[in-house]
């Protein structure tokens, strides 16, 4: 085991790379983030009376992807590992699909945090509640706050990992102790200057506007949880330890924060890559671009020259008195006439091809095709949907990423509920429109979770749909039953269940006197030749009627 000191100069030590590592890369990460809140030219400070503009392609560009990844509230199929006998998974998926309707906004937030900065997590935390279901919470962090083992190769494999968070004064006391704190003032990561929010004393705030820094250390080798600050007794000791609470079906530790990861260094994969990173040069040029041609154009004005003496001032106000019209006076006596336009030449044709060099960058950078951010081409429909499997494809890879994440966060969820509730705790949850009665005993097993139609994405549902009803006629010329078919449009479309139930069929009426009666029950036909509906097939009343006519078939 490790002593005291030990576990101190981990800490220490361990934060102090994560600082220095999240301090070099502050100044890159806060240029990705101006640019996706149009703030570009925020840092830029010029004094040559230049307009500044941008544009918005790395919001739509961040979006464009937000959008391709969530179709519908994220849920997953839970099932029962064949080992285990206990737990209900029909329960558990109820449990953690609801988990998951509602906490849709943390995940989005995840990760658009995601494709900005090189990665983000999802922490599970307790919450005081009255209903067993609720006394979890989550919510999406961004990468400097947590410290992560960056010679791990998978997050599994990691020896530790925390997280660094600020305190008010008054949880802190109500979680730690009456302890003699030092209070500073909260920073913020992005503040270039590194200076408190406050300029006064510190002793004039009140305890719900004074913080301590607290880092939550999982030390995953040895089974501890620790809780340090620097803010108490110089950080010469710890605040809390404990063993790691939150536990596996098999009693092994458990982190509550779930990483979300979309790309990863090869070499460092716990690092991870930023999406906007790959075109923010574009984004640059273009920004650039589109300034320099926005004070061109007000430097585009009409200009004239005019011979001096021809004109009087009172006559010379007259002509110039156009907004835009400006009189130059010349000495030139081989002017023609008394007013004569100035010739200002048009911008160079060279922009608009390097406008053009970027926009075609930025879309090599990004995986989905153009036609799928709303942008109208010239590609042919075969070319159209290669492209749209491809993006499909890309896509895809992203979504399982997603996928994977919330895989780990519905189990750390169930590990925590089956942790933080009480044995005689019982909670209501609807399943299959009935109300069930759920307890702990129903939640803490092994459960085997997958996130429910991986990698699907709303242009490969898009591409889904059109396949399917496309191969309708041929699935049936196949052998395919009707209703299958019929139950996987429902599906896929997502049409109200009502259309899966069957119709009744009123009762045949009774046979009357003298008329035959088919085994069909239907009057005067053969009963081979007639259809589910009553009417003879399409094919059967054609060749009657060529018959009739005199043809055949």
């Amino acid at each position: 085991m490790r002593s005291a000191r030990e576990i101190v100069s981990l800490i220490r030590t361990v934060l102090m790379e994560h600082e220095e590592y999240y301090e070099h890369c502050r100044p890159e990460l806060k240029k990705y983030k101006n640019s996706y809140e149009n703030k570009f030219w925020e840092d830029n400070l010029y004094n040559d009376g230049m307009i500044r503009v941008e544009t918005a392609d790395c919001f739509s560009y961040v979006e464009g992807f937000i959008a391709s990844l969530f179709s519908r509230s994220p849920a997953v199929v839970v099932g029962k590992d064949p080992a285990m006998t206990s737990g209900n998974s029909d329960m558990a998926r109820e449990v953690v699909n609801r988990f998951l309707f509602e906490k849709r906004e943390q995940i989005e937030i995840a990760s658009r945090l995601a494709l900005i900065y090189p990665n983000s997590f999802l922490k599970i935390s307790p919450k005081e509640s009255e209903d067993m279901l609720e006394k979890v919470d989550i919510r999406a962090i961004p990468p400097w706050e947590i410290i992560c083992d960056m010679d791990a190769t998978s997050w599994d494999s990691q020896r530790f990992c925390g997280h660094v968070y600020y305190l008010t004064m008054a949880e802190a006391k109500a979680k730690f102790g009456a302890k003699d704190f030092s209070p500073i003032a909260k920073q913020d990561y992005f503040d270039t200057e590194r200076n408190n929010y406050y300029g006064g004393k510190i002793d004039d705030l009140p305890d719900d506007y004074l913080y301590i820094q607290v880092v939550e250390f999982y030390d995953l080798s040895y089974d501890k949880l620790y809780f340090w600050t620097p803010n108490w007794k110089d950080g010469e000791q710890l605040l809390e330890k404990i063993q790691i609470p939150l536990r596996t079906y098999d009693d092994r530790p458990l982190s509550p924060i779930c990483p979300l990861y979309f790309a990863r260094k090869p070499e460092r994969p716990m690092q991870g890559l930023s999406a906007v990173a790959r075109v923010y040069d574009q984004f640059y040029e273009k920004n650039i671009l589109r300034t320099y041609w926005a004070n061109a154009v007000r430097r585009d004005s009409r200009q004239y020259l005019y011979k001096e003496g021809a004109l009087d001032e009172e006559a010379l106000a007259k002509v110039s008195a156009g907004i835009d019209g400006a009189m130059v006076a010349v000495d030139a006596q081989s002017l023609e006439g008394i007013i004569k336009p100035l010739d200002v030449p048009a911008i160079s044709s060279n922009f608009d091809r390097y406008l053009g060099q970027i926009e075609a960058d930025i879309n090599r950078g990004s995986i989905l095709a153009p036609f799928s951010r709303g942008e109208a081409t010239k590609a042919t429909a075969t070319e159209i949907t290669a492209l749209a499997q491809y993006s499909a494809s890309e896509i895809g890879k992203m979504a399982r990423e997603k996928d994977s994440s919330l895989e780990l966060l519905a189990k750390v969820y169930l590990r925590a509920i089956s942790l933080m509730a009480e044995d005689n705790e019982k909670a209501t949850i609807e399943i299959d429109g009935y109300p069930r009665v759920i307890t702990v005993k129903d939640l803490d097993a092994k459960f085997k979770i997958v996130a429910l139609d991986q990698a699907s994405t709303p242009l490969s549902d898009s591409i889904k749909k059109n396949n399917l009803v496309q191969m309708a006629g041929t699935l049936i010329q196949l052998g395919v039953p009707q209703k299958k078919i019929k139950d996987e449009i429902i599906r896929l479309f997502d049409f109200p269940k009502d259309f899966v139930e069957e119709v009744e069929q009123p009762p045949q009426p009774q046979a009357e006197q003298g008329i035959p009666q088919t085994p069909e029950g239907d009057v005067g036909q053969p009963a081979g030749d007639i259809g589910p509906s009553g009417e003879l097939p399409a094919e059967q009343l054609a060749q009657n009627l060529l018959q009739r006519r005199g043809g055949s078939i």
